[in-house]
């Protein structure tokens, strides 16, 4: 038994590797590849999976794990300041796009409550692909992306009341306005542990377990507390997911939020690929070529009338004209958690098995369409707001050209040392921008007491330096004294960045060409440093004059002495 799940998941993954390959060669989205996947590998294609039971639950954990880093790279304090872009243009994406859905299907004779729960369907869009391709591009920062992550963000946590909704909807509810009551309760209840256990518990054990120096105990502490928090909310009959979010929320507030992104990153992807796989399994091939023009037509028109809804939601909640255009485009395939919802909804009858099969198709071909409409967004939008009909609404109110984080032009310093807190004395004195990269727990829980911009985490990590906002820096210093870090820093940095300004620290003149081949602008050897400042000071005691002392400094500097004898 336990051979054969083993050997099946070998078939997927292999499968995957190859599908995927092929997808880069001809550019195509590698989500698109795990989709056509699951298409082959499943009971409808070329049946080398039956344990569909188990591969359900490794996709179920990939949800959690997707939502748990959305959470850490979305704290509480960040989502406040998005609060009109979560609660205004979720909210009535949320609202216009489940009204006029149920309208349209309601016309074609299915009764108010079929046609309603078909509305939650379409209403909810991808936060795996939509997130995944604006991490890759780093642009979760921009005014669209910023605005695209908040809807998702709404969508994510309305899926709890939809879910609850589904018996009501159904009729098998006993106690309607208990079961509501019960909800608004056991999520309050939830809301005020999770509170404590945020501002107390979860960031003093961190503290300790960072303390120990071992990677391995640290990710897995992060995990604990995510599947920990996720039990904890399944428990009072909540979901999962929205679990996992909650435990990404709390460490996000720690000063340990970008280590723990970084740490959980790799599984996520993992779990999130077998997510997709699994979607693809439940599509039967043979239907979708039997309805595949009604297929098509269907899709489009889910395609066009979400683009039309989140754009007029996102200008209510007053973005421009070119950033609504770009959410309208980034939000307008349905999103994995209908799946969970469609699931759900068959069981209680409200899908028959064809409207299941057929919604199935339609949203894999709009999950198919997303990565072009998600990476053209942003360029199209702003072309559209070029258009002599479209100028006006664009004139005065529009920053979706902008490309920066929040931290605009900013400075990051690897290290606090005393090269590191130098820096950050003069970004301070000059008003420049700047994040401290540290991995000292007792330096990093001090100073961000004292309201410095310090976080915990491996600069190695490429993660790490994403969510340090790398992708819209102006300059890295890199002050720590160790050698192979900081050639892995170099690399990975220039690897994310090639106009990045990077200026880097090594301890003896021979590590400098080596940290220039690998990208660093300028490096500044302490040895060397240290030779140009004793020599200094030394010889201006022989009167020797300025101009030549100052002369052969320079080639002491440039290592030029030994040839000059």
């Amino acid at each position: 038994m336990h051979n054969s799940f083993l050997f099946e998941l070998l078939v997927i993954f292999s499968l995957s590797v190859t599908v995927v390959y092929l997808c880069h060669r001809f550019r195509i989205a590698p989500i698109l590849g795990f989709l056509i996947t699951g298409v082959v590998a499943g009971p409808h294609g070329l049946s080398l999976v039956s344990s569909l039971h188990e591969v359900d639950q490794l996709a179920e954990i990939g949800v959690m794990l997707l939502l748990f880093t959305i959470g850490l790279e979305l704290p509480l304090s960040k989502i406040m300041k998005m609060k009109r872009a979560v609660f205004v243009g979720g909210g009535l994406q949320v609202l216009l796009t489940t009204l006029i859905t149920s309208l349209i299907v309601w016309n074609l004779a299915l009764p108010w409550n079929h046609a309603l729960f078909i509305g939650f369907l379409v209403t909810l869009s991808s936060t795996a692909i939509v997130l995944k391709i604006l991490q890759q591009r780093g642009e979760t920062g921009t005014p669209y992306g910023g605005i695209a992550v908040g809807i998702l963000i709404f969508q994510d946590l309305i899926v709890v009341p939809m879910l609850l909704s589904i018996p009501l909807l159904s009729g098998t509810a006993a106690h309607p306005m208990l079961a509501i009551g019960m909800f608004v309760f056991k999520s309050s209840l939830i809301g005020l542990i999770l509170w404590f256990g945020a501002r107390r518990l979860i960031a003093t054990m961190l503290f300790r377990i960072v303390r120990q120096r071992d990677p391995e105990l640290f990710i897995l502490s992060v995990i604990v507390i995510g599947l920990g928090v996720a039990w904890l909310t399944s428990m009072a009959d909540l979901s999962l997911a929205l679990g996992a979010f909650l435990a990404g929320l709390i460490i996000s507030e720690s000063e340990f939020g970008h280590q723990a992104f970084a740490s959980i990153l790799p599984f996520r992807d993992i779990f999130t690929s077998l997510f997709f796989v699994s979607v693809g399994m439940l599509l039967d091939s043979g239907f979708l070529l039997a309805h595949l023009s009604d297929i098509a037509i269907a899709a489009t028109m889910v395609i066009v009338l979400k683009i039309i809804l989140t754009f007029g939601s996102t200008m209510f909640a007053g973005a421009g004209f070119a950033t609504s255009v770009a959410v309208g485009l980034s939000l307008a395939q349905v999103g994995e958690f209908s799946f969970v919802l469609a699931k759900a909804g068959m069981s209680e009858k409200l899908l028959s098995p064809f409207n299941y099969q057929f919604f199935l198709a339609v949203s894999i071909l709009t999950m198919a369409m997303a990565p072009n409409l998600v990476q053209r967004s942003g360029v199209l939008g702003r072309k559209l707001a070029q258009w002599p009909m479209f100028r006006s609404l664009a004139v005065g109110r529009d920053p979706a050209h902008a490309t920066r984080e929040d931290l605009d032009n900013h400075l990051i310093i690897i290290g606090f040392g005393e090269n590191g807190q130098a820096a950050t004395l003069l970004s301070r004195r000059h008003e420049i921008p700047h994040i401290i990269l540290e991995t000292n727990p007792e330096t990093v829980r001090r100073e961000h007491a004292n309201g410095t911009p310090i976080h915990f985490g491996d600069a190695t990590q490429a993660a790490v330096l994403q969510h340090a906002g790398i992708m819209h820096a102006k300059a890295m210093m890199i002050t720590i004294p160790f050698s192979s870090a900081t050639r892995n820093i170099v690399a990975t940095a220039r690897q994310l960045r090639s106009d990045l300004f990077i200026v880097a620290r090594s301890n003896f003149v021979s590590e400098v060409a080596e940290l220039e081949h690998l990208g660093a602008n300028h490096v500044i050897s302490m040895q060397l440093e240290a030779s140009v400042a004793l020599c200094h000071k030394i010889f201006t005691t022989f009167d020797i004059p300025p101009a030549i002392l100052a002369r052969d400094l320079e080639d002491v500097r440039a290592n030029r002495i030994l040839h000059l004898q």
